[in-house]
C-alpha cells in the first residue's frame, strides 16, 4: 500500500478529519488532501510528527513489512526503558500477549491492530500447541505468559530427575506443609525462626513438625544452621521464599482451568516424550 493510501487509512482508523490532522501538524487541510491523493508528499521534517500523530512507526507509515530481530529487540528495550518502573512488568506482559496473537495469526487471520486496552480487558486464558512447542497464557488475577519451544530430543529430559520431582509434589501434598509455606511467603527473605514457631503459628502438631521441616528443605524454602548459644545447641532456619516455586503454583492452577479460552490452537501430532 502506498504512503498516500496509508495516511488516509490510518487517519480514518483514528476517526480524524483532514482538518484535525492538519491542525496537529501545522499545515493546511489542503496539504493533507494532496498527500492522500499522491499529488504531493509530506516534507521530510513532517514524517516523524505525522507517524506520531497516527501512532504508528515510520515502517508502517510507508508500508514496510520487513522487520529484523535486532530492530524488535532494540525497540522493546527502549520501550521498557522509557516506561515508568511501576508499569514495566505490565508492559512486558502486554508484549507477551502480542507474541501470542502473532503466533495465532500465523494459523488464522485475526485483527492485527493494537488495542492498548485489550490486555486489561482480556480475562480468558489462551494456548497454542503444535509440533514446534506450546504456549501457556493466563489472564485475570495472576496473568503470565510462557513459551516452550520444542527441544530436538522432546520434553522427556525431565524424567532424569523424576525422583526429585515426585518428592517436590509429595511435599506439596501435605496440608501442614502448605500452611507453613504460606506462612513463610508472608515473611521477608532470611526470616529466622525455630521449628517451634511453625508449631505455634501454623498449628503444626509436634509429631508432624519434622515432616514439615523436611518438606520445606526439599522445596528449598528454608536452609538450616546449627549453632551453639550459651553452651546450648540450637537449630535455626532461614526462610528463602522462591519465586520459582510460586510460578509453579500459579501455573498449576491452569491444570484445572475450566473457563473459556480466548485463543486456542491445538494441532500437535507428535508425542511430548520421545521413546
Amino acid at each position: 500500500m502506498s504512503l498516500s493510501a496509508n495516511i488516509k487509512r490510518l487517519r480514518l482508523e483514528k476517526d480524524m478529519t483532514q482538518e484535525q490532522l492538519a491542525t496537529k501538524l501545522g499545515v493546511s487541510a489542503q496539504a493533507v488532501s494532496k498527500w492522500e491523493t499522491s499529488e504531493t508528499y509530506p516534507d521530510g521534517a513532517l514524517l516523524i510528527p505525522l507517524a506520531n500523530e497516527l501512532e504508528v512507526s515510520l515502517d508502517e507509515l510507508f508500508g514496510n513489512d520487513s522487520v529484523t530481530m535486532a530492530d524488535i529487540s532494540s525497540k522493546i528495550m527502549k520501550l521498557i526503558h522509557n516506561t515508568e518502573a511501576t508499569e514495566r512488568f505490565n508492559v512486558a506482559r502486554d508484549i507477551g500477549w502480542q507474541i501470542e496473537r502473532g503466533l495465532f495469526n500465523c494459523r488464522m487471520e485475526i485483527e492485527k491492530k493494537y488495542d492498548p486496552n485489550e490486555i486489561k480487558n482480556q480475562k480468558n486464558a489462551s494456548y497454542i500447541l503444535d509440533d514446534n512447542g506450546f504456549t501457556i497464557v493466563s489472564n485475570g488475577k495472576e496473568p503470565f505468559f510462557s513459551v516452550f519451544p520444542q527441544p530436538e530430543e522432546g520434553y522427556g529430559h525431565f524424567l532424569n530427575d523424576k525422583d526429585d520431582l515426585q518428592k517436590i509434589f509429595a511435599a506439596l501434598s501435605h496440608t501442614d506443609t502448605m500452611n507453613a509455606l504460606v506462612y513463610l511467603y508472608q515473611k521477608n527473605e532470611n526470616y529466622v525462626f525455630e521449628s517451634v514457631v511453625l508449631e505455634r503459628d501454623c498449628e503444626v502438631a509436634n509429631d508432624q513438625i519434622n515432616t514439615v521441616i523436611d518438606d520445606l528443605l526439599t522445596l528449598k524454602l528454608i536452609w538450616k544452621q546449627e549453632l551453639t548459644i550459651n553452651g546450648e545447641k540450637r537449630v535455626l532456619y532461614y526462610s528463602r521464599p522462591s519465586h520459582k516455586l510460586l510460578a509453579v503454583l500459579l501455573m498449576t492452577r491452569e491444570i484445572g482451568y475450566k473457563g473459556a479460552y480466548s485463543l486456542q490452537s491445538h494441532i500437535r501430532n507428535t508425542p511430548f516424550i520421545k521413546e
